[in-house]
């Protein structure tokens, strides 16, 4: 698969952008890749509702953005590392900070952010805000991502979205006509097909799956899926992977070392 790579996975409010980002991190770092989340959303700061139960320490990618200068040692020491799977690290704005808890920052400031974090990770997703125009690092990653990941509802709500605030993206440099589009969180009594017809064609589906609400509302979605469905929803994931790295799923994993932080950046 292709490396260095930064994927933004945008969509429209409840389309499933974190979940979506976060199983897509897990599976790409059970291959031993280097992965890189970062949240973007300040209006309720992801991380805590990942890892309710893990401390922290107040680590916020809001205090890089905000730093005149930013460093590979200044991410690190904000990144969240796991535990229990030391492929896999977010940044995320921490419990409590909101959108006034640190001063506006540029876009040279968000692009300096990716372009660094491209360098030390063999991935970085971008669980982008899905009212981009008023955050400015959604808005760069949209610009800046190799892929986007497009989610969107089966609902009549998230194409008046859509009609909304797509043509906000129609410069050249945001790429639109090659977004990689899905149907995302699909309910059996929503009317899917068409919804479909008003997307004027979308391939690919992910299916609502219960195990994975529960997942979320008890904050444990990086653990594994163990329903019926989670055969249909994991065939889905490894396709939308494989269309964002340009590369046909690989069953085997490659030899791979983990984050040598320590050492001062990313080892093979």
């Amino acid at each position: 698969m292709n490396e260095n790579q930064i994927l933004a996975v945008w969509g429209n409010p409840s389309s499933g952008k974190t979940t979506t980002s976060i199983k897509i991190a897990k599976e790409l770092s059970e291959r031993e890749k280097n992965v890189i989340v970062v949240f973007c959303d300040v209006l309720c700061p992801t991380a805590m509702t990942i890892l309710p139960h893990k401390d922290l320490e107040n680590k916020s990618i809001g205090r890089l953005l905000s730093t005149p200068t930013i460093t590979q040692a200044d991410i690190l020491s904000q990144c969240i590392i796991l535990e229990k799977n030391e492929y896999l690290s977010f940044l995320s704005y921490a419990q409590g900070e909101n959108v006034f808890t640190y001063a506006e920052y540029s876009k040279e400031r968000a692009m300096d952010l990716l372009i660094l974090l491209r360098h030390l990770a063999d991935y970085v997703i971008v669980d982008c805000s899905s009212y981009f125009t008023s955050d400015v690092l959604s808005t760069v990653a949209l610009e800046m991502a190799d892929k986007v990941i497009r989610l969107k509802s089966a609902n009549l709500k998230a194409v008046s979205y859509f009609d909304s605030y797509l043509p906000l993206l129609a410069d050249r440099r945001f790429n639109v006509e090659k977004h990689i589009k899905a149907i995302s969180n699909v309910k059996d009594n929503e009317p899917k097909e068409q919804i479909k017809e008003k997307y004027h064609g979308v391939k690919h589906e992910l299916l609502h799956v219960e195990e994975i609400t529960e997942q979320f509302l008890c904050g444990e979605l990086l653990n594994d899926l163990k329903s019926k469905e989670k055969e249909e929803y994991n065939k889905t994931l490894k396709d939308l992977i494989a269309l964002a790295f340009d590369e046909k799923v690989e069953e085997s994993k490659k030899e791979n070392k983990v984050f040598s932080w320590l050492k001062g950046g990313k080892s093979r």
